[in-house]
């Protein structure tokens, strides 16, 4: 049985998201795998694993929002911005108000930028930044717009701060906490992150990776999948024939005569659709040429849908 889909995983501590891949492949034969989003070895939560035809799925997934439960701890900075790294600055904040505290999270919410940590995968010409860290080097780094969605102080038990976050891809919580405690005025370090959302994708989904490594077999871990149809829940839904999915799994553009404006859900110029049967589930991603309330008003001939990922039956 070859197993396709995309598995939630709750990361623990202590693992690289790389590592919850690799162990993944080798218990179950995985020929193809890809995590949607890293998490820092200290990190814990959501990890959806993409196995096999389900890594078509990434690049419709990796840009969703995250949710997550974090705490910092402010007073003292250092190297990696978390907990990680040794001490590099101190700083007072006995005298520090709550309502201080709160004044300053709240300038972090909206649209913020944000310089990447060194201890971090972006690349600077081709290299990781993090492989210079190990060196000791330490280069100039662009800032980045990062989207803020929503930033709630839940706890004050000085010198922790317990906050959570709902952000967008790219986001570096180390980053927030390193900045929050500068404008603060006494630095910060983070000390604990649960991711608890990527996407749709939920804790209540997730599993527990030993449990993952103690499933008993394939049929086991195909049973643990998030089922096709819901992995692309907000996509809107074309239901083909035989005749459509038989064109599409041949790579071909779908022009207007082809399509019932009846049966057909609303969408936008240039937006991804997802295409499934009764009997095969998904069977490709497309992206729309013309809006759908065009369709049936304009040249029969003209390109309306383009495939852009055809899954394997």
């Amino acid at each position: 049985m070859r197993i396709d889909g995309l598995l939630v995983v709750d990361k623990p501590a202590g693992m690289t998201s790389l590592d919850v891949v690799r162990e993944i492949k080798a218990a179950f034969l995985i020929k193809k795998a890809g995590h949607i989003g890293t998490l820092d070895p200290f990190a814990t939560g959501v990890l959806p694993v993409a196995l096999n035809e389900g890594t078509k799925l990434i690049p419709f997934l990796q840009d969703d929002p995250k949710d997550y439960e974090a705490v910092m701890k402010i007073g003292e900075e250092t190297r990696t911005d978390d907990l990680t790294g040794e001490i590099v600055k101190r700083g007072p904040w006995e005298d520090l108000s709550p309502e201080i505290i709160r004044t300053v999270f709240k300038t972090f919410s909206g649209k913020i930028r944000q310089i990447p940590p060194m201890f971090s995968a972006v690349k600077v010409k081709g290299k990781p930044l993090y492989r210079m860290a190990r060196k000791g080097i330490e280069i100039e780094r662009q800032e980045r717009e990062v989207q803020v969605y929503d930033l709630q102080v839940r706890d004050i038990d000085l010198p922790m701060i317990h906050f959570r976050v709902s952000c967008s891809k790219g986001t570096y919580i180390r980053a927030l906490a390193r900045d929050i405690g500068k404008r603060i005025g006494c630095g910060a370090h983070l000390v604990s992150l649960r991711r608890t959302r990527s996407g749709s994708f939920t804790l209540e989904q997730a599993i527990p990776m030993e449990r993952v490594k103690g499933l008993p077999g394939d049929e086991a871990l195909h049973a643990s999948l998030i089922p096709w149809r819901e992995v692309l829940h907000g996509f809107p839904e074309v239901i083909g024939d035989e005749r459509l999915i038989r064109k599409v799994r041949y790579g071909k553009e779908m022009i207007v005569g082809d399509l019932d404006p009846q049966t057909l859900p609303p969408f936008e110029e240039g937006q991804w659709l997802k295409m499934s049967s009764p009997e095969e589930g998904l069977v490709a991603i497309l992206q729309s040429a013309l809006r759908g309330g065009e369709i049936g008003k304009t040249d029969p001939d003209r390109v309306a849908l383009r495939p852009i990922r055809v899954f394997q039956k």
